[in-house]
């Protein structure tokens, strides 16, 4: 028995490297030629397995393209959800929390940037459902948004406003320097530092340290 238990552990450890290799393997070639020219044979290629290791793991291009998807926003509500795990109760608590979720968003974001884009840019154009994916994962960003926003005008510490549009603004701020890429060191500090006193102060002269 305990043989028996030892013997399918490591056969899921060595699927999970293999699966693991294929992501990565994936994450190249689509990065560097995008998702439509690309060959599931290149893919495989790319990770030193064969066309059949790659059918015991994904169906087609498609799926394995869902695996990365799946991966990337996984690692980008971790930042958020620990930044949250709790409500803030002032406005120091708040804006404190907005820079610890920004910070972990945008450090997912560097990292995987060329990932991130090719969703956003090339998922629209794979079929209907990508599309409408891209379209619910904007959105489900900007709720998000909208419902810590929503908490801050409630507790008193965040003047009243459309809290859906503003979030939509949040998430096209975001998307923008996306786009652009992000600084490191410093001047990502900085960056970070700025979009949230941006969602804090607007463009008003404002009172709060910065």
């Amino acid at each position: 028995m305990g043989t028996t238990n030892f013997r399918q552990r490591i056969d899921e450890e060595r699927k999970t490297r293999t699966r693991a290799r294929l992501l990565d393997a994936a994450r190249r070639v689509f990065t560097a030629a995008g998702y439509h020219s690309p060959k599931v044979s290149d893919i495989v290629d790319a990770a030193g397995v064969g066309q059949g290791t790659f059918y015991r793991h994904f169906s087609d291009k498609r799926e394995l393209f869902d695996a990365l998807v799946d991966a990337l926003l996984v690692d980008l509500g971790a930042g958020f959800s620990e930044a949250f795990a709790t409500l803030p109760e002032t406005v120091e608590e708040y804006r404190d929390a907005s820079l610890r979720s920004v910070r972990a968003a945008a450090g997912v974001l560097m990292e995987h940037r060329a990932e991130a884009l090719l969703f956003l840019k090339e998922g629209p154009t794979i079929d209907a459902v990508l599309e409408a994916r891209v379209a619910e994962v904007m959105d489900g960003f900007a709720f998000l948004a909208q419902g810590f926003l929503d908490h801050a005008i409630q507790a008193g510490f965040a003047r009243p406003c459309d809290s859906a549009v503003v979030s939509q603004c949040l998430v096209g701020i975001a998307l923008r320097h996306l786009e652009r890429g992000l600084p490191e060191g410093d001047d990502l500090d900085h960056t970070v530092r700025e979009i949230v006193d941006f969602a804090f102060l607007g463009f008003g002269p404002g009172t709060q340290e910065r």
